[in-house]
């Protein structure tokens, strides 16, 4: 064989097998209308093995001891992630099935990929206190935060246009909870694996804050409404 011929040989492999190693599934077994774009767009295809990667390296975060919840929020997500008719808009992981969904399957893959390298990732959860509970989320761009205590009488929130930037390795953050005047309030958390302290410093709205409160693996705060 010349080497011309080998070379247009090899090509052709990667050709027909480069879209198939999507690493978070099998292409042979791909059903849905989002498998099968992924499977058959090459850069889908590639941020589809980034993202096997990240989720892969999250699972690590904390010495593993959240590896269940970076499995539930994982799952949630790909099993939002999903294909809307011509129109329809509902944002997060959805997107239209018109002559925008590859640029927008690429954007809500770049920015889950973005998510669990995020500093802030590990900081995210739900973390509860009796029937209260806080709900830390996580973007690209940094944290949002919210709570709802005594019976969800109570309940405040930051901004979440104003994202809480967390720098690699940072387990210290101040939340500056949306409001002015009697009702502001600024909440200094240090987290943990397993739970995260609070320091309360205004009124909250009459909410009592200070003190710890547990991570629930178990929740998503992605589900909680705010």
């Amino acid at each position: 064989m010349t080497r011309l011929a080998a070379a247009l040989l090899g090509l052709m492999v990667l050709a027909f097998t480069g879209p198939a190693a999507a690493a978070s599934f099998d292409c042979a077994k791909a059903r849905t209308k989002v498998e099968k774009l992924i499977c058959a767009d090459p850069q889908l295809s590639r941020q589809d093995s980034e993202l096997a990667a990240a989720y892969g390296e999250a699972q690590k975060v904390w010495d593993g001891r959240i590896a269940a919840y970076v499995k539930m929020t994982q799952r949630g997500w790909v099993g939002s992630r999903t294909l809307l008719p011509p129109g329809q808009d509902m944002g997060g992981v959805y997107c239209n099935d018109d002559d925008s969904r590859l640029s927008c399957l690429r954007d809500i893959h770049a920015e889950r990929i973005a998510v669990l390298k995020s500093p802030g990732f590990r900081l995210s959860g739900v973390y509860v206190r009796g029937q209260d509970f806080l709900a830390v989320k996580v973007a690209s761009a940094g944290l949002s935060f919210g709570y709802m205590a005594d019976g969800a009488a109570i309940q405040g929130a930051t901004d979440e246009a104003k994202p809480v930037r967390v720098a690699p390795g940072q387990t210290a953050v101040t939340f500056p909870i949306a409001g002015t005047g009697p009702d502001a309030c600024t909440l200094d958390a240090a987290f943990t694996a397993d739970a995260v302290t609070l320091t309360q410093k205004g009124p909250c709205s009459g909410a009592k804050l200070s003190g710890r409160w547990t991570r629930d693996q178990a929740r998503d705060p992605e589900g909680e409404l705010f």
